[in-house]
């Protein structure tokens, strides 16, 4: 599933590199805030630092827009890291103030982040020039679902997308089928431990086939976002075995808590229901190429 994220995530930054191209080319050069807001989320998602926008404490605070002192760590965000701006932006870092003292000696590290467009370049020791490339190496080396899932959110909490959906029918399907290939289908009832553990991931399926999201993190397309209607098809009748398999356990609850008493025709039904699932997912991931078998087991 970690592929299918990284993938996610890379139409994410395209299409935000091309919002803002476009932007640029329509003589709107209102994005630079929008970035630094956005690169404060993105190195606390990876755990880099938790930068203070610097610009907010002085306007056009000199060389460098966010920090973080702490771990003397500074940023210079541009949509462009032209060689030209790298330049003027490592002269403005080195500069030496009236009391001799520059940003270099208060900062070990100074990043210089183009989120559209960075040259390479021969800078200072203390000094790189990165791209959101340099994000998704970090995110793949690591393979942590849950930062690559922090970054994604932190990026689509910038951009309004509207009904222009970036992501790939078959990497969401496939985020959703490693979703539907966990313990709440996979396992009988027979085997069964809490019940309320299987309904909550049931109920986490259906989220996410119909709002594409868990806990209202966005996680893949929602069904309706979805192109394909052999994948449309499939995901309809997993939604509707979900909320069957949902309406036997809550007519089995025993009096108002959470307890219930499931009979064995039942527990029966729930199984069929169960292994219908898991077959219709894994005869639509051989569909797609998608390397999935999902096997029921007691």
């Amino acid at each position: 599933m970690i592929d299918a994220l990284i993938r996610n995530l890379h139409a994410d930054i395209t299409l935000l590199q091309n919002y803002i191209g476009l932007r640029q080319k329509a003589k709107f050069f209102d994005m630079e805030r929008m970035l630094e807001g956005l690169t404060i989320h993105m190195f606390r998602a990876l755990k880099m630092g938790e930068l203070v926008n610097q610009n907010q404490i002085a306007v056009n605070f000199p060389a460098i827009d966010l920090s973080d002192d702490n771990i003397s760590v500074a940023v210079q965000v541009t949509s462009n890291a032209s060689l030209g701006k790298i330049k003027k932006t490592i002269e403005a870092f080195e500069k030496k103030n009236d009391s001799g003292v520059s940003l270099k000696d208060k900062y070990k590290t100074l990043y210089i982040f183009g989120f559209c467009k960075s040259v390479k370049s021969k800078v200072p020791s203390y000094c790189k020039v990165i791209d959101p490339n340099y994000f998704i190496s970090e995110l793949v080396d690591r393979a942590d679902e849950e930062e690559i899932q922090n970054v994604q959110d932190a990026i689509r909490r910038h951009v309004d997308y509207s009904s222009l959906h970036p992501w790939n029918d078959k990497d969401s399907l496939e985020i959703i089928l490693n979703w539907i290939n966990r313990n709440a289908i996979k396992h009988k009832m027979c085997c069964e431990g809490n019940i309320s553990d299987m309904t909550k991931g049931l109920r986490e399926i259906s989220e996410l086939i119909g709002k594409g999201s868990v806990d209202r993190k966005a996680r893949a397309k929602s069904i309706s976002d979805f192109s394909d209607p052999t994948m449309t098809k499939f995901l309809r009748l997993v939604m509707d075995r979900v909320s069957d398999i949902l309406v036997i356990v809550n007519k089995s609850k025993v009096g108002q808590g959470e307890a219930v008493c499931i009979d064995w025709d039942g527990m029966n039904e729930i199984d069929r229901l169960k292994k219908l699932i898991a077959e219709d997912s894994t005869d639509i991931a051989k569909l797609h190429g998608i390397d999935i078998v999902i096997d029921p087991r007691g």
